[in-house]
């Protein structure tokens, strides 16, 4: 059975996708081997969280690679698709083609925002890019993750509640609160699990489940070819 792929995409700097995605990723070797794709070049701050996991501890089912452009992903997600369980794919936050690769490629995207009307404007660029692509790729899902969530706030609840109107898109009922845990965390190289926040611990396990539990109902689908890859990213 071929890897499932995910990826987490975001215009927004800052959203918290790369922090997403290192815990979903690790949350995920605890079952399976996973393979991490970082193609936030030259920045790479997926890479270098691993980097520094590696030095200080044992790393077990869990790898990373770095895209350094369309062509090079696309090679490792279809050298590497036999070979793992999960690929998780960190995009880079801005509209490119490689960004439009990364979602065509995916059988999940996820989409980190915060509960912020301004977060909600900046991502219907990409909102608009998802659809286009679920025409080609008719299995694709793709989910907002609520990130740096207040809860019993009414603006969140009504961002949240309007948000999923305006963009067309459906969200995870797990939301992450705005915690420094996930920050503090990746700067050392860890997770949330690892780390002294049970509450944490907790959100990104709930998380987790709810993207094994989307991704099992798809069933076994074919992974896009080159050719209709280069055709979505050029617009045709």
């Amino acid at each position: 059975m071929r890897a499932k792929v995910l990826s987490f995409v975001q215009m927004k700097g800052g959203a918290g996708k790369t922090t997403l995605c290192s815990n979903i990723a690790s949350t995920l070797s605890e079952s399976g081997n996973v393979l991490m794709i970082d193609t936030d070049v030259p920045q790479c701050s997926l890479k270098t969280w691993y980097d520094i996991r590696n030095e200080g501890y044992v790393i077990e089912n869990l790898d990373v690679l770095v895209a350094k452009n369309l062509k090079h992903l696309q090679s490792l997600v279809r050298d590497n698709i036999n070979d793992y369980e999960y690929i998780l794919i960190d995009g880079h936050p801005r509209i490119t083609n490689l960004t439009r690769a990364v979602i065509l490629l995916s059988d999940a995207v996820l989409i980190p925002m915060a509960p912020s009307q301004v977060e909600v404007w900046s991502t219907k660029h990409l909102a608009e890019i998802v659809e286009e692509a679920k025409q080609i790729n008719n299995s694709l899902e793709a989910r907002i993750c609520w990130n740096r969530y207040r809860v019993r706030t009414n603006s969140a609840e009504d961002v949240v509640s309007s948000a999923k109107k305006e963009l067309g898109l459906e969200d995870f009922s797990t939301k992450l609160g705005n915690r420094v845990a996930y920050l503090d965390s990746f700067a050392d190289g860890l997770t949330v699990a690892e780390w002294h926040d049970p509450a944490a611990k907790l959100e990104i396990w709930a998380l987790t489940s709810n993207i094994e539990r989307l991704l099992a109902k798809q069933g076994n689908t074919r992974l896009k070819t080159e050719s209709q890859v280069e055709k979505f990213v050029k617009g045709k």
